[in-house]
């Protein structure tokens, strides 16, 4: 095959070049030293339950405030987290031991899938009466 080695050494050439051991300039080391690292940490419970919730909850509930359920009988999220009387422990037990409501819906969560869920809901309580944001 005489054009296939040719273009091997060609790509090596230019993929070398691209690589060559970075900045030349000393400034533009240094300021690629610097710039910031991106983050490696994953996603918090809370992010991670919004993204759950919204792939898997938002065909019937309102995840995010401000909405209207798809399902009238079905609660928004922010209702849950304040008109129900649930904590995140007994809204994460709630999750995983199984709720059915004949004719609209069987749930049952694996713990991890509980927490972030309770997680992000939770998140939607909002301050006491009385308490003030600073």
């Amino acid at each position: 095959m005489p054009v296939f080695r040719p273009l091997v050494l060609c790509a090596i050439a230019v993929l070398g070049g691209c690589t060559g051991g970075g900045p030349r300039h000393p400034a533009a080391a240094r300021s690629a030293a610097a710039a910031p690292q991106p983050a490696t940490n994953p996603p918090g419970p809370v992010v991670r339950g919004f993204g759950f919730v919204s792939g898997q909850c938002s065909g019937c509930h309102a995840v995010q405030p401000g909405e209207d359920p798809p399902n009238p009988q079905a609660p928004s999220f922010v209702a849950v987290a304040n008109e129900m009387g649930f904590t995140e422990s007994t809204l994460r037990e709630f999750l995983v031991d199984g709720h059915d409501t004949p004719n609209e819906m069987t749930i049952q969560l694996e713990d991890d899938q509980a927490e972030i869920v309770a997680a992000y809901i939770m998140s939607l309580r909002k301050p006491a009466d009385g308490a003030q944001s600073r």
